[in-house]
């Protein structure tokens, strides 16, 4: 539309001037010196040098686009190649995120000569060489990208994921250091590092650079507390042999950090009570019980002080459950200590207020001894046939027969960094193995019935126990 007004006028000018030029008099005599003489009018001689000026200007474009064509013919050539490569870079990337490193390799060669940018062929290089298990290949393409302007950290990232794949764990970690001196808000160089340092269960180390990371903000506030307790638990334990006084203070660090952490309230509190620091101890496990009830904490209760009286123990234990009386752990502990006091009936009727929120095989023994001294001991055998069946608690697997508990190897704990620092839960080894052995098909053994008559069940196993005494009618003791 432009193009067209711009045309009409210039032709409108034109018209104008060829008019007033036609209004101007006189005229334009040329003399040959031979006697000749040639007259022009002044309008004629005007339109005749105006079209000799366009004859001019058409007649140089034309010599200037005759000169410049070769040139441009190899910029167009030029520019098609350049374009076919980035299309071949951008497929070859592609296919190698899709796997398929033949195709990825060959649009990669494609584009090797006309790409237009370095790093974006190095970076097809590398990702076909991983694709294709070829470290080596991948970590030497990875070093030539960092060595490139904007992609150094690209590159770092690939060499330490290539060396971590090839097993050099420290050259892995090297890289991952180097990154981290760049001013980045990236996360993968702290992730990298942490979780090398971990899965070598280098405790002191990965908390330094735990606390790397937490000055620049590359994790939440509470994910790096409850990944600094755990990391500070497996520091502490590590070192209870060599230096009790620094695994005790660790052990303590951790509890003061998240006081709802069960094994650093364990460990700490168990190392106190061999310091015979029994009040100290129990208010460690206290405090660690308002937040987050645990069957090692209250066993840990009872044995505290094995040559003091029971009564003592009773008393702990006492005041370990009012912390949280109506936490599930609590009434167990209630009904417990009924059982001591060989009050069955109320202890009956705490365990069997319990079973109505679901059925363990912890709680349906409980429920036998009670029903046992309550005197039903067909009832009791019931509960006891059922807890053959019944589920597992998680919580009740990290104890150990002989009065331990969380007694995890370097990977659990390397695992418990993650589960509990991220999630906020516990994870639990022996309940985790013994589950994949089921969902695996493989039968887990049990005992055998110690009876070899077995009455048929003619109630519901989902069943709570019945009340089996009015509130005025005697207990058996």
């Amino acid at each position: 539309m432009i193009m067209l007004l711009v045309a009409v006028l210039v032709v409108i000018l034109t018209g104008l001037f060829v008019l007033w030029a036609a209004r101007l008099p006189g005229e334009i005599i040329i003399d040959l010196g031979t006697g000749t003489a040639f007259e022009i009018k002044l309008v004629v001689a005007l339109l005749g040098l105006a079209l000799i000026g366009v004859l001019v200007a058409v007649i140089w474009s034309f010599l200037v686009r005759v000169i410049k064509f070769p040139g441009q013919l190899s910029q167009i050539r030029h520019t098609t190649r350049v374009r076919d490569a980035n299309k071949a870079l951008a497929e070859g990337l592609l296919a190698a995120e899709a796997g398929d490193a033949a195709l990825a390799a060959k649009l990669g060669r494609r584009a090797q000569a006309y790409a237009d940018d370095d790093r974006l062929k190095l970076l097809l290089e590398a990702r076909t060489a991983e694709v294709s298990d070829n470290w080596a290949a991948a970590e030497s393409a990875w070093g030539q990208l960092a060595r490139l302007p904007g992609g150094q950290l690209a590159g770092l990232r690939g060499i330490a994921a290539a060396a971590s794949a090839r097993g050099d764990r420290l050259s892995a970690e090297a890289r991952a250091r180097e990154a981290l001196a760049f001013k980045s808000s990236a996360e993968w160089p702290f992730e990298s590092l942490f979780d090398s340092q971990v899965s070598a269960h280098q405790w002191s180390a990965a908390l330094d650079t735990l606390a790397l990371g937490e000055r620049r903000g590359l994790l939440a506030e509470q994910t790096a507390k409850r990944r600094r307790a755990v990391l500070l638990t497996a520091s502490g334990l590590d070192q209870l042999e060599s230096d009790r006084r620094l695994a005790t203070a660790a052990l303590s660090d951790a509890t003061r950090l998240v006081p709802g952490f069960a094994p650093a309230a364990f460990y700490t509190a168990r190392q106190q009570a061999n310091d015979r620091k029994f009040k100290l101890a129990q208010t460690t496990i206290e405090t660690a019980w308002k937040t987050r009830p645990h069957p090692a904490l209250s066993h840990l209760t009872k044995l505290m002080d094995p040559d003091g009286p029971v009564s003592d123990s009773v008393d702990r234990l006492k005041s370990l459950a009012a912390c949280n009386p109506e936490h599930r752990e609590s009434r167990i502990i209630f009904a417990e200590l009924a059982m001591l006091d060989r009050a069955w009936q109320k202890a009956v009727r705490e365990l069997a207020s319990i079973a109505e929120t679901g059925t363990t095989a912890r709680l349906c023994l409980l429920l036998e001894k009670a029903l046992t001294g309550y005197g039903d001991t067909k009832e009791a055998e019931r509960w006891a046939r059922l807890a053959t069946t019944s589920a597992h608690e998680q919580d009740w697997s990290d104890l150990d027969p002989n009065g331990g508990a969380f007694n995890y190897g370097p990977e659990d704990w390397a695992h418990m960094i993650y589960v509990f620092g991220d999630t906020g839960k516990l994870s639990h080894p022996r309940y985790e193995t013994a589950q994949r052995q089921v969902d695996a098909g493989q039968p887990l053994l049990i005992d055998a019935p110690s009876v070899t008559n077995v009455d048929a069940i003619d109630t519901p196993l989902s069943a709570a126990p019945r009340d089996y005494a009015d509130d005025d009618e005697p207990e058996n003791n």
